[in-house]
């Protein structure tokens, strides 16, 4: 005990005396931190996590940036880079698969963001107003998105099973069909399936924030606009969909987003097949990189997802701040 305290006694000394001598003298370490202002002590906080996004975004993005303009070689245990300038880029330009993949990856996007929004707006629109079925939905909706990608693409793989999936059971029974359907590996209902998988997954959260960004709406507008005799229908077009703009259009960028880089639901699920009837860009790139070994044009193709996913970005913002 007395030790501790002894310990004490010296450090408060040792500290008193470098305020006296050091602390406070003009360029001191405590007079410098004093003067530094508001803006430099942000830096200073935000420093790791500038530091962390540093090291696994941006150093990664610019390597890939290097890859998609060299020609990447395996030799001895090593990689070797060949500058080749747009090589790569011209060679996506003539690839014959390209215009499918880049058609199927638009096509899925957008079917998809606007399916999700149309669902997901029924749904939360359902709650909000508390029709018959309300309560049911606030505890089973949030099921879908709560499963791990990989879990959702297994249990949709296993469903959609030309062997012993329910998914055909049920249709079966309903009499939609007359006998079991390869749903994955049928050209004409591939892209369906794994879309609908996909959808099923995304709506929950999309429902979620629409739901929460109506209830924000003060109550006192829904009285008066059915002191106005107005119904449900004036309330969508003139309370409701007003004020939830911004977080629809917020919505629609996440959902892009996340649509664009979509792989382990395709994969999983199809592999980009049958006949790349499901091949997007971002399941072309991993073909290319990871099973082809040709690093640099999947690098070149993962900045075509890039460039499109900024496409849709630059849309939804322009029309955003239009809008405000």
């Amino acid at each position: 005990m007395e030790k501790a305290n002894r310990f004490l006694m010296i450090f408060g000394r040792g500290r008193e005396l470098e305020k006296k001598d050091g602390g406070l003298r003009k360029g001191g370490l405590l007079d410098r931190l004093d003067r530094l202002s508001d803006t430099s002590t942000a830096y200073l906080y935000l420093m790791p996590t500038m530091t962390l996004i540093l090291l696994t975004v941006i150093v990664p993005m610019l390597y890939a940036l290097f890859i998609s303009f060299s020609k990447v070689a395996f030799t001895q245990g090593s990689m070797t880079y060949d500058f080749v300038g747009l090589s790569n880029y011209m060679q996506l330009l003539r690839d014959a698969r390209f215009p499918d993949v880049l058609s199927n990856t638009v096509f899925f996007t957008v079917t998809k963001v606007v399916t999700t929004l149309a669902i997901a707006f029924g749904i939360s629109l359902t709650i909000y107003f508390g029709v018959w079925g309300a309560g049911f939905f606030k505890r089973i909706f949030l099921i879908p998105w709560a499963l791990s990608n990989v879990v959702n693409s297994l249990m949709w793989q296993w469903m959609y099973s030309g062997d012993y999936g329910i998914f055909n059971e049920i249709l079966l029974r309903l009499g939609f069909i007359d006998e079991y359907q390869m749903w994955l590996v049928n050209v004409h209902t591939a892209m369906s399936a794994v879309l609908f998988a996909d959808i099923w997954k995304s709506v929950p959260y999309v429902a979620l924030l629409l739901l929460a960004a109506m209830q924000s709406i003060p109550r006192e507008l829904h009285e008066a606009s059915k002191v106005d005799g107005g119904g449900p229908i004036t309330a969508f077009y003139h309370i409701i969909l007003p004020h939830i703009k911004p977080v629809i259009m917020v919505l629609l960028v996440i959902e892009t987003m996340w649509t664009l880089r979509v792989f382990d639901l395709i994969w999983l699920l199809t592999k980009g097949g049958p006949q790349d009837s499901t091949m997007t860009l971002n399941v072309f790139a991993y073909e290319q990189a990871f099973r082809n070994f040709d690093l640099g044009y999947g690098a070149a193709i993962s900045y075509c997802i890039t460039i499109l996913t900024l496409i849709f970005t630059f849309f939804y913002m322009k029309t955003l701040k239009v809008e405000n």
